[in-house]
């Protein structure tokens, strides 16, 4: 897991206490950097009436600049309303500090920036979703104005969140009453977001190079004592990572992860790449940043054209890349009433939007193929197909928008000469007078007295 609540050190900088931005405004380069952080682009409004959503605040806070995202929430007694906006620039948060005190119907709105009110939370359990943390802290009876989850793109695993609250004490109060708390198992780490502080990173062993990936183990090899005693002459070990479900799927080609202590010691380890270990030739190599097996994996199952494993896998789409495999795992045993030993295993695909799902057989796969189709998942419209419908789907997708956002406007210049076209051209029936059409009128009435003399 990413302890992801902090930035690089260059990209923050340390604010007043007492004066959260005045403290920074000593020169231009100070200013500029100001206009790209999120703590200080973000203003909170209190005392709103009911009746404002967000596009009203939207329309109300416009002039002040460009905004980049608002959210509305309630107060406990549902008397007024808060709101969260975030502006694209320093400069934009100013403005709109400057509308406080003014009068929006009966009500008096408070403007200031949104210090101190952010919370990072991480290990509340995988299938918990933004409406289960925002439940935590309804419990508490503290207000959540927004919850910003990371992207699972290249690692399923990270599980944390950025929560707004109303106020400083509010966050306080959040981290005594919700840190430790233990919930299904997992238990509760909430702080207090500063990025000025740093906590080293659970993937920092891969980043910083020590980390190596032995491929090509046999069951057997899969013990950390036979794995310790090999490639601990190279330097001090801190830790062996051997992957879950290998040898319950017997698996002839298992790995394991080995991270060292020092960088020069996986770099020594490499020299065991194609030697032999109890009689088995290894592969030794340095891990990857991204997640391996999952990832090749996927490859695999993309390009796979064994029919019997693509006949038992069905793959949903269109999916934001913020879903877990727990939580469409949840979806479907409370949704869809699937047995969790049926489904084998859920995998992300996030260059096609999408996830595969392995079941056990295939003639469950076949029926959920069809019960999954155009569900309703997380509040929208998904589809469910094979691994073709879920390329085809992906491709015209974006084909569209490309269109949509190249074309758009040309097309109304290129039509404009056309309707003008149009009108110029001339109508023969608005060039014809009453006259004419009496006369035709008449005429027609006339043949018929002609013909029958």
């Amino acid at each position: 897991m990413e302890y992801a609540h902090y930035s690089r050190p260059d990209s923050k900088r340390p604010v007043d206490e007492d004066h959260p931005v005045g403290a920074i405004l000593s020169s231009k380069k100070a200013n500029e950097a100001l206009t790209r952080n999120r703590e200080l682009t973000t203003v909170l409004v209190k005392n709103l009436p009911k009746s404002y959503n967000q596009n009203k605040v939207y329309k109300y806070f416009k002039d002040c600049g460009s905004i980049t995202h608002v959210d509305v929430a309630d107060s406990l007694m549902k008397s007024f309303r808060f709101a969260r906006i975030e502006f694209a620039r320093y400069d934009g948060a100013l403005a709109a500090i400057t509308k406080t005190h003014k009068t929006i119907g009966h009500n008096e709105i408070l403007v200031s920036h949104l210090a101190d009110c952010t919370l990072w939370i991480t290990n509340f359990p995988p299938n918990y979703t933004q409406r289960d943390i925002k439940d935590l802290f309804k419990d508490i009876n503290i207000v959540v104005l927004s919850i910003r989850l990371p992207s699972l793109r290249y690692n399923k695993n990270r599980r944390f969140a950025y929560i707004d609250v109303t106020s400083k004490e509010d966050a306080y109060n959040s981290v005594e009453k919700l840190n430790e708390l233990e919930i299904e198992g997992y238990k509760l780490v909430i702080k207090v977001s500063n990025p000025l502080e740093k906590s080293k990173r659970t993937d920092s062993a891969t980043l910083e190079g020590r980390e190596i990936l032995v491929r090509n183990l046999n069951t057997e090899l899969l013990d950390e004592n036979i794995l310790s005693d090999s490639f601990k002459q190279f330097g001090c070990i801190e830790k062996i990572n051997i992957p879950a479900g290998q040898k319950e799927q017997s698996f002839n080609n298992c790995c394991a992860f080995i991270i060292f202590e020092e960088k020069d010691s996986a770099e020594k380890a490499l020299q065991m790449n194609k030697t032999l270990l109890h009689d088995r030739e290894i592969s030794v190599s340095l891990a990857d940043k991204k997640p391996f097996l999952e990832r090749n994996e996927v490859k695999r199952l993309l390009s796979s054209r064994n029919s019997k494993e693509l006949e038992t896998l069905v793959c949903l789409f269109p999916l934001s890349d913020k879903v877990s495999p727990s939580l469409i795992r949840q979806f479907l045993q409370e949704e869809k009433s699937v047995n969790t030993n049926e489904i084998k295993k859920v995998l992300l695909v996030s260059d096609f939007n999408g996830a595969i799902i392995l079941f056990r057989n295939g003639r469950l796969a076949a029926k959920m193929l069809m019960i999954l189709n155009r569900s309703q998942f997380q509040g929208k419209t998904i589809r469910s197909g094979t691994i073709t419908d879920m390329k085809r789907y992906h491709n015209n997708e974006r084909n569209h928008n490309m269109k949509g956002s190249k074309s758009s406007h040309i097309n109304l210049i290129q039509n404009r000469p056309t309707s003008q076209k149009k009108e110029n051209t001339p109508n023969k029936q608005e060039q014809m007078s009453n006259d004419d059409f009496r006369k035709m009128f008449l005429g027609e009435r006339k043949k018929p007295s002609s013909c029958s003399q």
